[in-house]
Parts: structure tokens; C-alpha cells; sequence
């Protein structure tokens, strides 16, 4: 009875947090759904990433929004390289940390309840009341490893990115272009999520006033890429000093796709390090279960 009982508070619980979702969605206005049809928006940095974002934010409905918003003033440390790597906000980060926290505190404790109580195991309140704490703790921190893995990835692939846009800057200097054309031609040739970030960051410095390299620069700072910075202080000094900077552009380029060469031959090791254990419990077990009949045999006549 007590397991049918947490069972239907469970499903009621759920009903409203599907009630609540559908009313805290808003219409869509006008004057976006234009600026989307037209372009005007920036999708370099947009896309898909800012609609999920919205879609988490609206989940939490209204006083969820205002409690993230009251985290996200500073009573939260945020990995802010890593939400600008990734293109997620930091009110969607947030929002993703407190349902996980929630949805594990109130759902899976339920759940081993009702199991228990289907099974005729009587479980004092501590337990529930343990787990849930201890689930809710993990569901705060999940959304930060997620935030870890997708940012390492997303940093190797900018880091790749950074050794071709470098060759195509060198070649469009060949073409006797100026550092501010070749910057931004170049960046125009690639597709993925990396090249739209540098084209964002190319606007971006174009809108504010000041120079491509800028733009780079500050792009390399918020997201702890370093190679970007390498080539703001190279294409600066083109466009400042005038100096020929296409050997140099090789150079780095070449420089920085060894330097990844190294990292993913090292870490292609110590993932072949990580197979050694496994491999060597598997040939134990073999051994046992080849080994144990004759062993019984023996042992026990």
C-alpha cells in the first residue's frame, strides 16, 4: 500500500512539472521569428546552443529563473572558459545544475522506496532522507562534468582549427592581401563550430570599432586558447609594423600541429596504459574458469 501510495505521488508530481512546463513556455514574438527568417541575429555564436539554453531556462518557469538569477550574481563560481567554449549561458548552466540537483533528490530516492516497499523491505526515513541528500549532491556537480568533457573536446577542435586558419592567413598574405582582409577572408573558409566562433569574434571587434586582432585576442583570453593569441601578436605586428609575417605564420602553424601530434600520441598511450588491467583480469578469469574443475577435482576428490 505504501509503495502504491509513493507511486501515485511520484506520478502526480510529474503531471505538474509537465503542467507548469507548458504554461511557462512563452510565445514567440514577432520581431524574432523575423530576425531569424532575415539573419540579423548572429548565429556564430547562437544556433542551436542559445535555443537549448532557452528551452532549460523556460523549464525552470519564472521562480526558477529567479533563483538562478540570484546564483548566477556571484554566490556560484561558474567555468566561464568552458560555458564560452561550449555556447552555453551562464543562467543555462545554472538551471541545469539546480533541476539535476532537484530531479535527483525527489525522483530516484522515490523509486528506491517504492522498490523497497514492493519487495516488503520497511526502510526508516534516514535512508530516503540520506540518499537524497547525497543524489542531490550529485546532480549539482554532474553539469560540471559535462562542462569539463564538452570543453576539452571543444578546445582540441579550436586548437585544430586554429593550424588551418594559420595556413590560410599565410596564403592570403601570398596574395598580397592586408592583415585585416586576410584575417577575415580566412575565416570565412571553414564551416565547423570553431571558424563561427572566430568569425563571431572578427564581428564583433568590426562592430566595436577596433582591430581584428582585437578580436582574436579577446577571443583566446575567454576561452584559454593561447594559439589565438599567438596569432593576434603576429598579425599585429603586419599590421602595425608593417612586418612580413607569412614564414611566421608557417612556422607557428607547423609548430602547433606537432605540438597536437605529441598530445594525441601521448594520450593514445595512457588510454593504451588504461586497457593493460582490464585485459590482464580478463585472461585471471579465464584462467580460474579453466582451471577450477581440475582444482575442485583434486581438492575434494
Amino acid at each position: 500500500m505504501l509503495a502504491l501510495l509513493i507511486l501515485s505521488g511520484a506520478v502526480f508530481g510529474l503531471g505538474v512539472a509537465l503542467a507548469i512546463r507548458a504554461w511557462s513556455v512563452p510565445v514567440p514574438q514577432l520581431s524574432d521569428a523575423l530576425d531569424n527568417l532575415s539573419g540579423a541575429r548572429n548565429r556564430a555564436d547562437a544556433g542551436a546552443g542559445e535555443a537549448q539554453e532557452d528551452s532549460w531556462i523556460r523549464l525552470a518557469g519564472p521562480a526558477g529563473r529567479g533563483a538562478v538569477a540570484r546564483l548566477a550574481g556571484g554566490s556560484v563560481a561558474l567555468p566561464v572558459a568552458e560555458l564560452e567554449l561550449i555556447g552555453w549561458t551562464p543562467e543555462g548552466f545554472l538551471t541545469r545544475k539546480v533541476l539535476s540537483a532537484l530531479a535527483a533528490a525527489l525522483f530516484f530516492p522515490l523509486i528506491v522506496a517504492a522498490a523497497a516497499g514492493l519487495a516488503g523491505i520497511s526502510l526508516p526515513f534516514a535512508v530516503p532522507a540520506a540518499l537524497s541528500l547525497a543524489l542531490a549532491a550529485g546532480g549539482w556537480l554532474l553539469p560540471n562534468l559535462v562542462v569539463r568533457d564538452q570543453a576539452k573536446e571543444a578546445r582540441d577542435e579550436l586548437r585544430r582549427s586554429v593550424c588551418s586558419y594559420l595556413d590560410l592567413v599565410s596564403l592570403r598574405r601570398d596574395a598580397s592581401e592586408g592583415p585585416t582582409q586576410a584575417l577575415e577572408r580566412a575565416a570565412t573558409v571553414g564551416e565547423g563550430a570553431a571558424f563561427q566562433k572566430i568569425r563571431a569574434a572578427l564581428i564583433d571587434a568590426r562592430v566595436a570599432g577596433g582591430q581584428p586582432w582585437d578580436g582574436l585576442r579577446s577571443l583566446g583570453e575567454r576561452t584559454g586558447v593561447s594559439e589565438l593569441t599567438d596569432v593576434a601578436d603576429i598579425t599585429a605586428t603586419a599590421g602595425v609594423d608593417g612586418a612580413a609575417i607569412v614564414a611566421t605564420l608557417r612556422a607557428r602553424a607547423s609548430s602547433l600541429r606537432a605540438q597536437l601530434l605529441t598530445e594525441d600520441i601521448t594520450r593514445a598511450n595512457a588510454r593504451s596504459e588504461k586497457m593493460t588491467l582490464p585485459s590482464a583480469l580478463m585472461v585471471l578469469a579465464y584462467t580460474i574458469l579453466l582451471g577450477f574443475p581440475a582444482v575442485s577435482v583434486i581438492a575434494f576428490g
